[in-house]
């Protein structure tokens, strides 16, 4: 039996995660999955941690300085993980840096807490990440000898290996909006801009994080969300709250075209073999753009506080700013030009970026089989 620590609580991107790496990890291991979630402290499930085969933190982007007591609890005491002797596994995680540029990724740095996680954990630590990127941060960080396996939701496995041409026509588009708040101005003017251009085409705005308050949505967050739906809806666009399920984003095989801000939607796309534009709110879709060689589309641009710090390459000033409330980073005012950029020029030249994508998806698949036969002990 694996142990499968899971983040999927609304934002069906995290289902997307968990589900595919289960896929995954059956596919190649043939054990039954138990699925714990990962915000819960480890201490209350020992029990079951000590019949399991192997521990799998899945996917998301969890290499963060807190990783260890911010990110994931796990169990209070490190060692007790140590004491396990089975395999404890970070399965396709990623980065975050914000804004995510140069500068951040070169001062990326793990807390105490973290780092003393990974000196317990030891030869059973076992890492791989989703880009590029993040194998770098995790090599600063002195982690022992990460693994570029590439996001679980690169791989889905009815598709893998038997990707149809990219479709040419633009019948359906799917549209998803920013999770930060900075971006809904930008993100409403690209929207109108590719309704007033592909006006034959269905638009279909998907907010993988839901739309009304619950216990997962503040009541402040359901607000601008409703709105950005009233809009949507002004523009003649369908609406649809995708969240909690993965039927939900069933249509995305379906559909055309993919534009906007929501990492997991992106890579859905691209392992479909279906093109998508990604707008980087942060280090994650630029890692995933890199990684999969894609052209991507930076959504903020720097304040002045941020091209302080790296002018005079200071972290420390950074962090301050950080502190005293300055912003760092602002979005941009339009980026429709360059989105619209990127959608002619793939198609007119038959969609190699999608292509590259799969590409790099089909050759980075042994790599992630290989990797996840080490999560179970021998």
């Amino acid at each position: 039996m694996l142990v499968v620590l899971s983040g999927a609580k609304k934002n069906v991107g995290d289902f997307v995660i968990t589900e595919r790496a289960e896929r995954i990890l059956q596919h190649v291991t043939g054990h039954e999955i138990r699925r714990l979630p990962n915000w819960e402290s480890l201490d209350h499930h020992l029990d079951v941690l000590r019949a399991a085969d192997g521990i799998v933190v899945a996917g998301g982007p969890g290499y963060r300085p807190d990783l260890h007591g911010g990110v994931y609890p796990l169990t209070s005491d490190p060692g007790v993980l140590a004491e396990l002797a089975v395999p404890v596994t970070f399965f396709g995680l990623g980065w975050k840096g914000d804004p995510g540029d140069d500068f951040d990724h070169h001062h990326y740095r793990f807390n105490m807490r973290t780092r003393q996680l990974i000196e317990t954990l030891g030869g059973a630590g076992r890492y791989s990440a989703r880009d590029d990127l993040s194998v770098t941060v995790l090599s600063k960080n002195n982690v022992p000898q990460p693994v570029m396996s590439g996001c679980p939701v690169w791989y889905d496995l009815e598709t893998l290996n038997r990707w149809s041409d990219p479709p040419q026509a633009i019948k359906q588009v799917v549209f998803t909006p920013p999770q930060q708040e900075m971006f809904h101005d930008q993100s409403r003017r690209l929207l109108a801009t590719l309704k007033d251009r592909y006006v034959d085409a269905h638009f279909i705005v998907a907010f993988q994080r839901g739309i009304a308050q619950d216990v997962h949505t503040s009541a402040a967050e359901a607000r601008l969300l409703i709105d950005y739906e009233r809009y949507a809806r002004e523009l003649g666009c369908e609406v649809r709250d995708v969240s909690y399920d993965t039927r939900h984003i069933d249509f995305y095989r379906d559909s055309d075209l993919h534009v906007g801000y929501r990492l997991h939607a992106h890579l859905v796309f691209l392992s479909y073999g279906r093109p998508s534009v990604i707008l980087e709110e942060d280090g994650r879709a630029r890692g995933a753009a890199e990684s999969l060689d894609t052209p991507s589309v930076r959504a903020w641009r720097l304040t002045a506080a941020g091209k302080l710090a790296r002018r005079f390459h200071s972290h420390p000033a950074e962090s301050f700013a950080r502190r005293a409330g300055a912003p760092i980073k602002a979005a941009r005012v339009d980026v429709a030009a360059d989105v619209m950029a990127i959608i002619e020029s793939e198609r007119a030249a038959g969609h190699p970026a999608v292509r590259r994508a799969t590409g790099r998806i089909a050759a980075t698949w042994p790599i992630m089989q290989d990797f996840a036969r080490g999560v179970v002990r021998t």
